[in-house]
């Protein structure tokens, strides 16, 4: 999607937050989300910036004074890179992290958050837009278990490592699926 500048960009997330919000009843106080747009992402599309609250564990609710702001992030790449839908997608998982941060005062990717992203159909992770280095496969079903963008203890010493899927071992390769 292109933007003649990241005031356009800022504008239409400004827009597109109190429309997801209000449409997939996010407890969300938008009061408290800024946006900003980054020129130096190169691989992720989205961010929640925040400050976690001491001690603040994601299902443990935190006083409604505590609420910490958050700032929700877009890659310049990643809007140029994606359409519409996409970009509204990353938008709506970066405001469930924001919907945990002013829950709990703390967001993951963990179990509340994969369930609460589950609910709203809302996708568990973003989409990149540039192409990694390496990709890791699981050795028995043959599926991508992840991406690297650099070498890492993973790409160096992958039997070390176990993929998520069925616990096999990694095969590695590089961006033209060459293995490794």
């Amino acid at each position: 999607m292109e933007f003649a500048s990241d005031a356009m960009l800022r504008g239409w997330m400004r827009h597109e937050t109190r429309v997801l919000v209000a449409a997939d009843g996010l407890a969300v106080d938008t009061a408290l989300v800024d946006v900003a747009v980054s020129a130096r992402a190169k691989r992720r599309a989205g961010a929640c910036r925040y400050t976690p609250l001491p001690n603040a564990t994601v299902g443990d609710p935190i006083a409604r004074r505590e609420r910490p702001e958050a700032t929700v992030e877009l890659a310049h790449r990643a809007a140029a890179a994606f359409d519409e839908p996409t970009l509204r997608d990353v938008l709506r998982h970066e405001l469930v992290h924001v919907e945990q941060v002013q829950a709990y005062g703390v967001t993951d990717h963990g179990a509340a958050f994969r369930e609460r992203a589950d609910e709203l159909g809302v996708p568990l992770s973003c989409p990149t837009f540039s192409d990694p280095a390496y990709v890791l496969r699981c050795t028995d079903c043959g599926g991508v278990v992840g991406h690297r963008y650099r070498r890492c203890p993973t790409v160096e010493t992958p039997e070390r490592y176990r993929s998520e899927c069925c616990g096999a071992a990694l095969a590695v390769e590089d961006g033209t699926g060459e293995s490794l």
